[in-house]
């Protein structure tokens, strides 16, 4: 309040009622002249109301009060009812009617239907009933006699009593503040009755009759020996079945209430009453609402609910989006607290508990009882979605789904999808609830690991940020793969020999697997290089021509064998024009070392009849006038070629010349030490190295275990060329981990 309203007389006079009620039903109240004297400006008016609280009982006749209550015992006795315990939180229901019709300004209903509510569900709070005192009952009040408390709530006080002109009980609901009340009090108050006096379902409790005595508004209501959901759950968990039985008793009577246009919107196990035949009776209207109306909507500083039965939409106090698709979400918390034993979200305070029902994903059934069919969780689950269109659509919906499980057939709904399982659970890890906004109240341990986890991961990862890529590249660097592809050439050729030898050679010094590929040649392989489809080549070094190879070393020789028929009149390079000559394969360097030495006399490819396949298919030989082999020199194969198939070799004419031309050339002899067919005469020719490369970015270590195969091994690859002599060849583009083994500069 504002300071305005703390010195308002009438204000003051309604706190001191108030403590003085408080302080009665707390049992700490002092005499009440002792009281008077704390208030001196208001002790006048303040003894007056204190004596209109007194009414009731000087209303009371004292023989037709002893003659009912003696009636009432008797009848409780011979009825041997269950006894009500005054300061218990439920007024238990009955199954009796009367037809009448609700109107907030009689006394009396005019008998035109019947009409049903609920007696509520009472929590004791510290106000007081508008009884003087306990000990003042029974007696008289207007046509009932009452006889006892049966529950106070927030707002109102429940007796049981005796209709006397009908001679039945009945429960009467008083405003709790009495003559005091305020002109929204009774508004609220009347539309509760209402809302209730307008349904007529077996499972509603009967409203009889709703009025006003001496300033003191009442509604009077069925009242039915029983229990109610709340006392059963405190003895633990349900049996499934039971506990379906009973919401499915209470989602069909929700349907007739929506149906009529009213939803409850204080659904718990506490308003929910057991009569002795075993049949559901739903209580408490008093925050019902009409569809399409305001009629019925709390007020500030009301009650709102019960916490842990109240939808998202009610716990953030949005009046716009509560519909009867909130009674679908307390029946959903209803149903689970039945089969649990206590209601999905509940803290320490109110606050936290509003929290949880605003933010935290619900429960599911079966992580806290396994022995609950997956579809009765999933029932549960889809009641109590945050977003109220997820949820069933109707209570019908619902009820269907239910009345499924009970008999065994297969439900409608289906369970969240596991990306909308993830997404909760991911939003509840705490670092992510607080980056998006939603807190976190009951992180699982699982999140809390995980959340330590990504804490762990976002460390290392700034400290690589921070790194830079030297970390990388050093760890790069020094790692070796499990296993690498060497490309070689066609099987049975030298480079798939050599291949093998350096494979195996890999595997036995690293552990590594490598595995070596056949190809058509040296252009092939400086493909896969650049494709990454292989991690070593080998190729001549007359068809490196990629920016992004590097060579990992010279590996051998290979001479330039020109072989002509005998009888083919060929004596003389020049005179290759025109004849079937064989090059070798379009992609292999023999074909590139061949072009380039024909471009320095002037031929073409062109001005050759060029057969297709490789020297050392018979067939393509003996279509051949002439061939280009580069080859390693005294390779068997082509030593027999010479000796049995009439082949001889050629001089290559001003061999020097073309080697100080063309760099990838070397001068050559091919002697008798090769071919014994030769004799003492040599044969001046040209020679090619055959490579082994990789990419430029390939790791320093696997250059360097290369290398330490080639060289460090016990056995050297035949003809290999050696260390020392490799490192004298400076012009080649070596890879960096190559330079430094070789101790060559880099460049």
């Amino acid at each position: 309040m504002n300071g305005d309203q703390d010195d308002d007389p009438e204000i003051e006079l309604n706190n001191a009622l108030l403590e003085f009620m408080r302080r009665y039903d707390s049992g700490h109240l002092e005499d009440r002249e002792a009281f008077l004297k704390n208030y001196p400006d208001l002790a006048e008016k303040l003894s007056e109301l204190l004596a209109t609280a007194d009414w009731i009982e000087s209303m009371a006749g004292p023989k037709l009060v002893m003659d009912a209550e003696k009636k009432f015992l008797e009848q409780d006795a011979l009825e041997d009812s269950a006894p009500y315990d005054p300061t218990g939180e439920t007024l238990p229901p009955s199954s009796r009617k009367s037809d009448r019709t609700i109107s907030p300004d009689e006394s009396t209903l005019p008998p035109s239907r019947s009409n049903r509510a609920s007696e509520m569900s009472y929590s004791l709070g510290n106000l007081p009933s508008m009884d003087n005192t306990q000990s003042a009952l029974p007696c008289r009040f207007g046509e009932y006699i009452l006889h006892k408390i049966l529950g106070r709530g927030g707002m109102g006080v429940v007796y049981l009593a005796t209709q006397c002109n009908l001679d039945r009980r009945v429960a009467v609901k008083m405003i709790r503040s009495g003559a005091l009340a305020s002109k929204d009090e009774v508004n609220r108050f009347y539309a509760e009755a209402r809302s209730a006096g307008s349904l007529d379902h077996p499972s509603i409790i009967t409203v009889y009759h709703c009025g006003e005595h001496d300033g003191h508004h009442f509604f009077s209501m069925d009242f039915v020996p029983g229990t109610d959901l709340a006392k059963l759950m405190a003895q633990g968990p349900m049996p499934v079945r039971e506990a379906v039985r009973y919401v499915l008793e209470v989602t069909r009577a929700i349907e007739y209430a929506h149906s009529r246009g009213v939803v409850h919107r204080d659904l718990k196990p506490a308003n929910v009453l057991i009569n002795e035949q075993g049949k559901v009776v739903l209580t408490d209207f008093g925050l019902a609402k009409r569809i399409g109306s305001d009629e019925g909507l709390t007020a500030t500083g009301a009650a709102l609910g019960t916490p842990s039965y109240m939808s998202p939409e009610q716990a953030s106090g949005n009046q716009d989006e509560q519909s009867p698709l909130t009674d679908i979400y307390a029946i959903g918390a209803i149903l689970y607290a039945l089969l649990v034993g206590k209601p999905p979200f509940q803290a320490d305070s109110v606050m936290q508990t509003l929290m949880q029902v605003l933010h935290k994903p619900a429960p599911s059934v079966r992580s806290a009882r396994a022995d609950v069919h997956p579809d009765l969780d999933t029932i549960v689950t889809k009641c109590l979605e945050k977003s109220p269109n997820r949820r069933y659509d109707s209570a019908r919906s619902l009820a269907d789904d239910l009345d499924r499980f009970y008999r065994g057939a297969p439900i409608s709904a289906r369970p969240p999808s596991l990306l909308r399982r993830t997404k909760h659970w991911v939003q509840n890890i705490p670092i992510f609830a607080a980056l998006t906004g939603v807190r976190n109240l009951e992180p699982t341990p699982s999140q809390r690991w995980t959340q330590n986890g990504l804490i762990v991961f976002w460390f290392l990862l700034l400290v690589a940020w921070m790194l830079g890529p030297m970390g990388w590249n050093y760890f790069k660097e020094n790692s070796l793969p499990d296993s690498i592809i060497i490309a070689s050439g066609a099987p049975g050729g030298m480079y798939f020999e050599t291949g093998g030898e350096l494979s195996n050679k890999l595997k036995e010094r690293t552990g590594m697997n490598p595995n070596v590929i056949p190809t058509g040649g040296s252009l092939e392989n400086l493909t896969k290089l650049e494709q990454r489809k292989a991690e070593l080549a080998i190729v001549q070094q007359s068809a490196l021509r990629s920016n992004e190879v590097v060579v990992v070393a010279p590996l051998f020789y290979e001479a330039m064998h020109i072989l002509v028929k005998s009888n083919s009149m060929i004596s003389e390079l020049s005179e290759l024009r025109n004849r079937k000559v064989i090059l070798g394969a379009i992609n292999s360097g023999t074909r590139q070392a061949a072009l380039r030495l024909l471009q320095h006399f002037d031929i073409t490819q062109d001005d050759l009849e060029v057969i297709d396949g490789d020297w050392f298919s018979k067939e393509a030989r003996q279509k051949a006038d002439a061939m280009i082999v580069v080859v390693r020199p005294g390779l068997l194969g082509v030593s027999e070629i010479i000796s049995n198939e009439g082949f001889k070799l050629l001089d290559i004419p001003r061999a020097n010349d073309v080697a100080r031309e063309e760099h990838s050339f070397l001068p050559f002899e091919i002697t008798d030490k090769h071919y014994v067919s030769l004799g003492p005469q040599g044969i001046e020719t040209l020679a090619t190295t055959a490579l082994l490369v990789t990419r430029k970015d390939a790791s320093s270590r696997l250059v360097t275990e290369t290398l330490k195969s080639i060289y460090e091994s016990q056995s050297l690859p035949k003809d290999i060329i050696p260390q020392r002599k490799a490192a004298s060849w400076q012009d080649l583009p070596y890879h960096d981990a190559s330079r430094a083994y070789f101790l060559l500069p880099q460049q």
